[in-house]
């Protein structure tokens, strides 16, 4: 394992990985603050917050902010998801002490000007909107807002239109105030520097943050499967869009093992929806399947786009793939195959440096563990088909599906 984490005086937790041949480096600073953490009046809150801090510092305004590094072809943006808030920067590695220094400087002195707030109203409503507008999006929002009538996964990430313009510059604050604290971060590095080099600089430019912790109180979802279906009609699409899932265990719940397990499953399925929907039967363009896996809930789906008039055909492909891993129909020579695919792409993925920064970042904020990316390929070595027949069997039954239907609205 080359990957090493610290823990600076103040709190902040610190994953370095050091591959020096490499010549750029991705660096994160992750929060464990996410859309599930939000007062539901204001949902959408958290990603209003991610947006104001790129609104000016005390050192740098707005157009500081963006101009650097587009000037140090740095690849710079941020994400808002279900758990947590990233912000990330993409650096030729010259320029990591810039990078550490444009993310530092953003994190910690912000400036939250009211005029900025009231207008970043307008382009967040419209992002929200880009999401609305394309069917693809549905696995972030509908599907689980099918499986879970509690839990407040079935919050959207971004919140609505309604909601955002609800939301006051006190709510952000409220949210920076309580939970952007030390202790509730990480940075994360990876790429072409040296490691005690890397440390010594993320010392440099975090270690004077110092803010009180206030941890959230989150619960693991407890919900039993039940079938449910939602049919949203929606103007100006063409394509209709199916996507049919299961709950699984969260993560805190269910561990690394299972979670390796799903991941494969998810990856047998993928390959299925492929070879069925698309290739023998010329459905979708795009069938997949996927494992989404957070600490508090989990769940795995699969979705196509098909023509409106391929619905129910679609629909019954899907399911019948399901049932067949319910009632544990796969081979050893599959999931070998399916093994062996997904280890090498786990082994690739690593020389995308911000690509692995961002894993590693919400691999600890979700998981606790920086490491997991790194040992996915032998954990998905040990995973045996009586692994994955046990997790299908549990999870999988094809009378209790949530499903969500994206259609023309006539």
């Amino acid at each position: 394992m080359q990957t090493k984490l610290f823990t600076l005086e103040n709190g902040m937790k610190v994953a370095i990985y050091s591959a020096p041949q490499y010549e750029t480096v991705g660096v994160t600073v992750g929060v464990r603050y996410g859309s599930i953490d939000e007062d539901p009046r204001v949902s959408g809150a958290a990603h209003y917050l991610e947006h104001m801090l790129f609104k000016g510092t005390k050192r740098r305004t707005w157009q500081q902010i963006n101009d650097i590094p587009r000037n140090l072809g740095m690849i710079r943006n941020a994400f808002t998801d279900k758990e947590t808030t990233t912000y990330f920067l993409g650096s030729y590695k010259g320029y990591f002490d810039k990078a550490l220094d444009l993310l530092s400087d953003q994190v910690i002195n912000s400036t939250f000007p009211k005029k900025e707030f009231e207008l970043e109203r307008g382009p967040i409503i419209n992002e929200n909107l880009i999401n609305d507008d394309s069917p693809i999006y549905m696995f972030y929002d509908f599907i689980p807002k099918v499986l879970y009538k509690k839990h407040p996964a079935k919050m959207p990430t971004g919140g609505d239109e309604a909601t955002i313009k609800r939301t006051r510059l006190s709510d952000v604050l409220n949210i920076y105030d309580k939970y952007y604290s030390p202790e509730n971060m990480l940075v994360s590095v990876y790429g072409g520097v040296n490691a005690a080099k890397a440390l010594l600089l993320v010392k440099k430019h975090f270690s004077g943050f110092e803010k009180k912790h206030s941890p959230q109180h989150r619960t693991n979802a407890n919900e039993r499967q039940e079938r449910n279906e939602l049919t949203v009609s929606k103007r100006g699409i063409k394509q209709t869009r199916i996507g049919i899932g299961f709950k699984t265990a969260a993560f805190g719940d269910a561990g690394i093992g299972e979670y390796a397990s799903i991941s494969v499953i998810s990856e047998i399925l993928s390959r299925r929806m492929f070879d069925e929907v698309r290739e023998k039967r010329g459905l979708s363009y795009d069938p997949r399947a996927s494992y989404s896996a957070y600490s508090t809930f989990s769940f795995i789906a699969a979705a196509a786009g098909v023509e409106p008039k391929n619905l129910e055909q679609a629909k019954e492909v899907i399911l019948k793939e399901f049932e067949k891993m319910q009632n544990g129909e796969v081979g050893r020579d599959e999931l070998q195959k399916r093994k062996n695919g997904l280890s090498i792409r786990f082994l690739t993925q690593r020389e995308d440096t911000l690509g692995m920064a961002l894993s590693m970042s919400e691999a600890y904020l979700l998981y606790g563990d920086a490491l997991i990316a790194e040992r996915m390929p032998a954990l998905i070595k040990r995973v045996t088909l009586d692994d994955v027949r046990k997790y299908c069997s549990r999870y999988i039954n094809a009378d209790r599906y949530g499903l969500v239907v994206l259609k023309p609205k006539k």
